[in-house]
């Protein structure tokens, strides 16, 4: 029985390929204790071949070009890989080489992470998922700048949820735009964290040419107790993520008399701004 995932790693994890169905055809007598042991034998010297070949030629300085030892080594890992497929009962073939050696995809919202916390993210744990861009724009629309974004982090942070802040990668050219440090300054995560009160682990700012609505969106997808705080309503990726768009999945972002304040979302603490 699979262990249901715990951690958003956990549920975008490449699937494993599946094995193919092992053949109906009765097997020989003969192949059962002895066989898989020779097999197991003849595996491990040729593990321990492919890696005493590269040692051994640069030990004793061998005079067998790279280029030789190299296809030695490629031939050496063939025979192992069909000592291994034969003693689990699967035929060697092209496809299932290829199968074994080629890379397993991983998800947008773990290969572009690079702080490398997404995958740890609990699926139990409520999480609040901002647009970063989107709010930062608010806070400066209301001569506010970063205030609102930080403020609201803060006290939801105290209320027991878990931040996650995703920017578009002109952030930064934004932030220079509008003052918020001199021209010259190097680009940090720390300038960042500064600016906006936020941790290292609560920082994704998304590869240029790629908005943040995709991200924020398939986070919401794969994180079941969240919610976005943004006002922009992703319009054009209703038919892509109906199912996630529906409901109160998002909370808009308002002043009012004097107090910053989310929609349909009490907040525990009244926020002072001005």
């Amino acid at each position: 029985m699979t262990q249901a995932p715990i951690t958003l790693g956990d549920k975008l994890a490449p699937k494993p390929d599946q094995k193919p169905r092992e053949s109906k055809r009765p097997q020989s007598k003969m192949r059962g204790r002895g066989h898989d042991a020779a097999l197991s034998v003849l595996n491990m010297a040729l593990l321990f071949s492919i890696a005493a070949l590269p040692l051994w030629w640069v030990v004793t300085d061998s005079q067998i070009e790279l280029g030789v030892l190299m296809i030695l080594v490629g031939v050496l890992f063939v025979l192992w890989f069909w000592g291994v497929k034969a003693r689990e009962g699967i035929p060697f073939t092209m496809q299932s080489f290829q199968s074994f050696t080629r890379a397993k995809p991983v998800h947008s919202l773990l290969a572009n992470d690079r702080q490398g916390f997404m995958r740890n993210l609990r699926l139990d744990a409520k999480t609040v998922l901002f647009d970063g861009s989107n709010v930062y724009h608010f806070g400066h629309d209301n001569d506010l700048d970063a205030q609102p974004l930080g403020l609201l982090a803060q006290q939801l942070r105290n209320e027991g949820y878990r931040i996650v802040c995703f920017f578009d990668a002109n952030i930064y050219h934004r932030l220079h735009e509008h003052g918020a440090f001199p021209a010259g300054q190097k680009h940090s995560l720390a300038m960042i964290e500064d600016i906006f009160r936020l941790k290292p682990t609560e920082v994704y700012i998304v590869p240029s040419g790629v908005q943040a609505d995709l991200y924020v969106l398939n986070a919401l997808k794969h994180l079941p107790i969240s919610f976005a705080v943004t006002n922009d309503r992703f319009r054009d990726y209703a038919k892509q993520f109906p199912d996630v768009m529906k409901g109160q999945w998002r909370k808009g972002v308002v002043i009012s008399n004097g107090e910053l304040k989310l929609l349909q979302h009490k907040l525990e603490a009244p926020i002072r701004v001005g």
